[in-house]
Order: structure tokens, then sequence, then C-alpha cells
């Protein structure tokens, strides 16, 4: 379990960035954007990145797409420096465990 919020909130982030990266190297021509699911107050948020919403209760990260030009490390570092403000954390969030 991460120590701290910032490499929590990573580790929210890294799953979509890796399914990412293998799509957008399939077909670099799609268009790609990055969503979250936020937190139900008990269960931490989630993260996608997709050609479209996954579902309704998914709400964008950024209405730019996610930049084909981007390596994992900028794709993920990019969600992460707008990832700030929005509601992924549990009200309990316990990194010691």
């Amino acid at each position: 379990m991460p120590r701290t919020v910032a490499a929590f909130v990573h580790s929210l982030i890294q799953p979509a960035v890796e399914d990412w990266f293998l799509k957008q190297c399939q077909d670099p021509a799609t268009r790609m954007y990055a969503y979250y699911k936020p937190t139900d107050t008990v269960a931490p948020g989630e993260f996608r990145i997709a050609s479209e919403s996954p579902g309704p209760e998914w709400q964008p990260v950024a209405a730019e797409a996610v930049r084909t030009d981007f390596t994992r490390q900028m794709a993920q570092q990019w969600i992460y420096n707008l990832s700030g403000s929005l509601p992924i954390l549990p009200i309990e969030l316990d990194l010691t465990a």
C-alpha cells in the first residue's frame, strides 16, 4: 500500500495509463480522453483513458485528449496534475495498512 497521498493517487492512475499506452500504440489515430469515477466515500475513485466515456458515472478529467506523443510517464504526470481537485479519495484513507 502506498504510504503517501501522492503515491496512492499515482497507483490509481497507473492501470489506466498502462491500458492507454497499449491501445494508443495499436491505433495512434484514435483520440483518447482521461475519465474518472468519483469515490463513493468508501472505495477510492478510478481512472480510465478511452475514446468515449466508460459510462454515465464517469466524468472527464480534462476537455482535451491525452496527447499521442506522451510517454507513459508524461501521461501519468499530466493526469496526476489535473487530479488534485477531483473527488477520488475516500473519506477514511488509511495509508498505513
